[in-house]
């Protein structure tokens, strides 16, 4: 038939499966993984059809070629790859994508360390080294002292875009953060929204230990991020961190404690923090879930609610 190139991962390929919605324009090539039950129990499949695909994602980024714009997609995801796969897996190919098939309801591939409370309690299940990954569509764990995803470069993992998936939303996505951007790194432009964060995380949703600069958690028009009883803070900026935004944030708080939604650290200059809501129970909670410890005017606070009250930050 005219027109058809016998290339499995031609354009009007990728649409008859229903990669249109998933992939942006300029899609390179995609690659795929099944680390399932239902996947293979070696490591030999060539991933460049879903019915031949790679056991590990490290093996499928490995494929992906840097500033191509390639898609790892992540058919289903369990035992069977966690228990060879090298963690933590290192995302080290820039402009690449990483996506999962899960749905709004439930992110069916679950990336997570195959021992969290063994040898792997350090690794995050992603390390992103390399600029412009978008990671979608799965739910994260990271070992009982890491986060799910960790930006890791000190000179800046730039644009990292984290969006629809689920942290510490069951124990099978335990962990200690679900973002984390640790001390010694920087995530310029990080975006993260549409992921829900769950109480099955031991220490923070979003957490700050470094800088990132003009990052967004929360993006106006966007789907919102929603935190469910974290046990520490929601969104905690906690170090020396540029023009974070925070914006449309949904944050069930587990009890009554300041602070507990948002947090500002000494160090955050020029933030702006618009449009989120949080509480404690069926009344307005007594403390203050914002609060803001730079100096006065060093941050930009609007149109937060605590419960269904108007607050400024403590």
């Amino acid at each position: 038939m005219a027109g058809a190139s016998g290339n499995p991962k031609n354009a009007s390929w990728y649409s008859g499966g229903g990669m249109a919605s998933v992939m942006g324009p300029g899609a390179g090539n995609a690659y795929y993984v099944n680390g399932g039950s239902d996947g293979p129990v070696v490591d030999t499949g060539s991933g460049l059809t879903p019915d031949d695909p790679k056991q590990l994602i490290q093996s499928a980024i490995d494929l992906c070629t840097a500033n191509n714009n390639d898609y790892v997609i992540i058919l289903n995801y369990g035992a069977n790859g966690r228990a060879v796969e090298t963690w933590p897996v290192v995302v080290d190919v820039d402009q690449v994508h990483i996506v999962g098939v899960g749905t709004v309801g439930q992110k069916w591939p679950v990336v997570r360390p195959n021992a969290p409370a063994g040898a792997d309690t350090a690794s995050p299940a992603f390390s992103v080294t390399a600029d412009r990954v978008e990671i979608a569509g799965l739910e994260i764990g990271g070992g009982d002292t890491a986060g799910g995803i960790h930006p890791v470069d000190a000179g800046g993992v730039w644009g990292l875009e984290v969006h629809d998936c689920f942290f510490g939303v069951t124990g099978d996505s335990a962990g200690q953060d679900g973002i984390r951007v640790p001390a010694g790194s920087a995530a310029p432009y990080l975006t993260v929204y549409g992921n829900r964060f769950g109480h099955y995380l031991t220490r923070d949703g979003v957490r700050f230990d470094a800088n990132a600069t003009r990052c967004m958690i929360g993006v106006p028009g966007k789907p919102k991020n929603y935190f469910h009883h974290i046990v520490g803070i929601a969104i905690n900026v906690a170090s020396t961190v540029t023009e974070p935004g925070i914006h449309d944030n949904v944050i069930a708080v587990p009890a009554n404690t300041a602070g507990g939604a948002i947090t500002l650290g000494a160090n955050v200059l020029d933030g702006w923090i618009f449009g989120n809501v949080a509480n404690f129970g069926d009344t307005d909670m007594g403390n203050n879930p914002f609060a803001d410890g730079a100096a006065a005017g060093a941050n930009d606070w609007g149109n937060n609610m605590q419960g269904i009250t108007l607050a400024q930050p403590s």
